[in-house]
């Protein structure tokens, strides 16, 4: 089945967007490992999407517009991997 451009382009901005968010979990997961915890991958999405959003609910209006930027983009990525995920399993 061929795909068109757009769908083309969709596909490669969410798997760039994993990307960010696998990257991310790498790391949390190389820190809690230096304390002896083994997260699966998907309860550390999860937590970490629940994080960002009771951060953006509660300290919203009070950080800067670039922190709160990065913080949608953040959760943006984590959804996207999850998506992913989620997609490599149906």
């Amino acid at each position: 089945m061929q795909t068109t451009g757009l769908e083309e382009a969709i596909r490669q901005l969410l798997e760039g967007l994993s990307l960010i968010g696998n990257a991310i979990n790498v790391f949390v997961r190389f820190i809690l490992s230096f304390f002896g915890v083994e997260v699966p991958d998907l309860y550390l999405r999860l937590a970490t999407i629940v994080v960002v959003i009771l951060t953006l609910w509660k300290l919203g209006s009070t950080v800067g517009k670039i922190v709160r930027i990065a913080l949608i983009i953040l959760l943006v990525s984590q959804a996207a991997g999850l998506l992913t995920d989620l997609f490599r399993f149906l």
